[in-house]
């Protein structure tokens, strides 16, 4: 039922007309991707902001931010548009995900009041800190960290962009389908204007709203640690080591904290987060340097690109994913099977959780074992960037996760970026196999 109502969604976001029952389903689209738990944490942060900006002004403030997200989606319809998805892309990096990983643990610090932000609360007396234009511009920044969490919807208007712009430059489509992008994003910020209009913020006072708070708090920082994790996977490393890092980080912190005896709990906390960002780029750089002079010394050291070109075939339970295009092409043909492609990425979670499907779905489990080549393409193999580069599949440009079907002879049968989809995948196959 949710595969259905997405695809509708979808024929409604990509299709060239435009109605009411399409503004309709795409600010539906848009609230359904709100209530993701990944933008949980921008909830909190929203009551911070607008908890005294209410008590003069209950719906203006609310609206303005509310408005300043919704725009930032309608600005990354353009990006999108005008660049082809690299800015999409530039998402994907590890480098973005640190950025995001200390924005959110700097905010969680926020909530816990460790750290005193004068543009997010403020006094409402004082004008500066509660103008229009600086709700407006938290609303986009609120639009900007929910982004991560785009989905198959999101995506499908993005595919569509990307479609426009290989096809030539044209400005009247792209801003048509920019304004989807704005409705949805005016979907997607319905909770945060519930939050700011209703009274949904953060009270001072209340021993037991401080335990609220610190709650809060801690799912924010999880949100800092799974982006920390999403960098470290990026770059090679295991789960272990992230956790390590961010639990050290966390105890360095405390401690600076601790050992600071004069000034207010605002203050110490800047300080020693001072401290401890100077300490942690010196341990960087001293640990780039030495694996920069390990490389060069024994020229041991392999990457993960040539570990992988070695690979031709990998086991995930009961099921082999073949790694090698002439291969899984070879045994198509052999054994009269489709092929199934999954473009897979460590960074990407639902990537991660359809591979826990395949295991656990008994009907996919199946089809997978018998009557289909699997082959699973990563996004550092150099086949990737032939497939991402083909106008066929533009959806490679936005993001994962990817599905492809195609026949022993390489012609498509089926696409999608919804993981979901059971229904479409099996029914593909087995209409081949009939």
């Amino acid at each position: 039922m949710f595969s259905e109502i997405q695809t509708f969604l979808e024929s409604q976001l990509s299709s060239g007309n435009f109605s009411i029952a399409t503004m309709f389903f795409l600010a539906l689209g848009g609230l359904f991707a709100g209530l993701l738990p990944c933008v949980y944490p921008l909830y909190p942060i929203t009551a911070g902001i607008l908890k005294t900006r209410v008590s003069k002004h209950k719906w203006s403030h609310p609206l303005v931010y509310y408005f300043g997200l919704a725009l930032m989606y309608a600005i990354f319809g353009l990006i999108a548009g005008v660049s082809g998805g690299v800015f999409n892309s530039f998402l994907r990096y590890p480098e973005t995900q640190i950025i995001l990983s200390l924005l959110l643990f700097v905010l969680g610090l926020s909530v816990a009041e460790f750290i005193y932000f004068p543009f997010f609360s403020g006094d409402v007396k004082n004008s500066v800190n509660v103008n229009y234009a600086n709700t407006f511009f938290l609303g986009m920044g609120a639009g900007l960290l929910s982004s991560p969490c785009v989905g198959p919807v999101v995506v499908s208007i993005l595919v569509q962009l990307i479609t426009y712009q290989t096809e030539g430059f044209k400005i009247l489509p792209i801003l048509f389908t920019s304004f989807k992008m704005f409705l949805f994003g005016m979907g997607l910020g319905i909770p945060f204007l519930l939050i700011g209009v209703f009274g949904l913020a953060l009270p001072k006072s209340g021993k037991w709203m401080k335990y609220v708070q610190w709650a809060l708090a801690i799912l924010i920082f999880y949100f800092s640690y799974t982006y920390l994790d999403k960098a470290f996977t990026l770059w090679g490393f295991g789960s272990e080591l992230s956790a390590q890092v961010y639990f050290l980080w966390i105890l360095a912190l405390v401690s600076l904290f601790l050992l600071k005896q004069e000034g207010s709990p605002t203050e110490k906390m800047k300080q020693s987060l001072y401290q401890l960002v100077a300490i942690s780029s010196l341990l960087l750089l001293f640990s780039l340097l030495t694996v920069s002079i390990l490389k060069k010394g024994d020229g041991f050291s392999v990457t993960n690109q040539n570990i992988t070109k070695q690979m031709l075939k990998e086991e995930h339970g009961n099921l082999v994913w073949y790694r090698n295009k002439a291969d899984v092409f070879t045994l198509a043909k052999e054994r009269n099977l489709p092929i199934f492609i999954d473009f897979y990425a460590d960074w990407c979670t639902n990537c991660k959780e359809f591979q826990k499907i395949t295991l656990s779905h008994q009907e996919w489990n199946q089809t997978f074992q018998k009557d289909v080549i699997l082959w699973k393409v990563y996004d550092t193999d150099p086949i990737f960037d032939e497939f991402a580069n083909h106008p066929n599949y533009p959806e490679l440009k936005i993001g994962l996760p990817f599905f492809l079907i195609l026949n022993a002879n390489g012609d498509m049968l089926y696409k999608s970026n919804d993981y979901l989809d059971t229904k479409g995948m099996i029914e593909t196959i087995r209409k081949l196999k009939k």
